[in-house]
């Protein structure tokens, strides 16, 4: 039986990281992995495959990938049976294997239903870091004239659009992890960065057969910056949101640390 880990979390919040990190311990994560770039220079690790995907459904529901609000997508019938044969070809293939894209924030629930054993790893990062980093991001491709100027743009035209992108990502995430506990784990960008030994945790979880590999052999204090001062916001209503928001995360990144120590001592009994 094949077993799949699908890595979740708002744009520039820490998961190309973690794929990383998980590539390297040997989790497939595709044929055809997404080129490095400057604002990742280690590389993506995020599959054409499933971008392209994902990118076709926003289409259809006359969306970009910049969704600032709730999301139930329509999903038409070709969408769906290239979705299942990506994930019927990949069963079929490999013995555990997963997939990377900030995306799938919005779509965990098609994933779900195609992969009813998938486990979901959410990541996520302080919002004012996330969005500062978006910024800088869109910023340097709108000077070099990389991609469509106008949404790059937007993060400037449209008060507060990437607090309420990070808002519309993180919900969603949290809703699936509510509805699917036991088969999700978050954890925060800052406890990888800070030693975390996320594969000891996900095969106490999960037994996924992965062999441990340390983050500080993919983790480049270099290659993140943090927002220098605080997150300004246009909109006060989305103070509240926020705060909610980041509480709840915080709480169920404090659960997966707990119950980490807790089957550690177990087992030293």
């Amino acid at each position: 039986m094949s077993k799949q880990l699908i890595i979740a979390g708002f744009h520039r919040s820490g998961t190309s990281l973690t794929a990383q990190l998980l590539h390297r311990a040997g989790l497939f994560l595709g044929y055809e992995m997404l080129e490095a770039n400057p604002s990742n220079p280690y590389g993506h690790f995020e599959d054409r495959e499933v971008v392209d995907l994902h990118q076709q459904i926003l289409g259809d529901n006359d969306l970009t990938w910049q969704v600032a609000g709730p999301l139930l997508p329509v999903v038409g019938e070709v969408r769906w049976r290239r979705l299942r044969e990506i994930a019927e070809r990949r069963n079929a293939e490999h013995r555990l294997w997963g997939f990377k894209d900030p995306r799938v924030c919005h779509f965990l629930g098609l994933w779900k239903y195609v992969l009813p054993d998938a486990k979901v790893l959410v990541v996520y990062r302080h919002f004012a870091d996330s969005t500062y980093s978006l910024a800088r991001r869109h910023a340097q491709n709108l000077f070099d004239g990389e991609g469509p100027a106008e949404l790059h743009r937007r993060f400037w035209s449209e008060p507060d659009l990437a607090l309420r992108m990070w808002l519309a990502g993180n919900e969603a995430l949290l809703a699936f992890a509510r509805t699917h506990p036991q088969d999700t784990m978050v954890v925060s960008m800052r406890m990888l960065q800070d030693g975390f030994p996320l594969i000891r945790a996900l095969e106490r979880r999960w037994g996924l057969g992965l062999p441990d590999v340390p983050v500080g052999e993919v983790f480049d204090t270099g290659a993140t910056t943090g927002r220098p001062g605080r997150q300004p916001v246009s909109d006060r209503r989305l103070i509240g949101r926020v705060r909610a928001v980041w509480r709840e995360l915080e709480a169920l990144s404090r659960r997966t640390e707990a119950m980490l120590l807790g089957e550690m001592r177990d087992a030293r009994r």
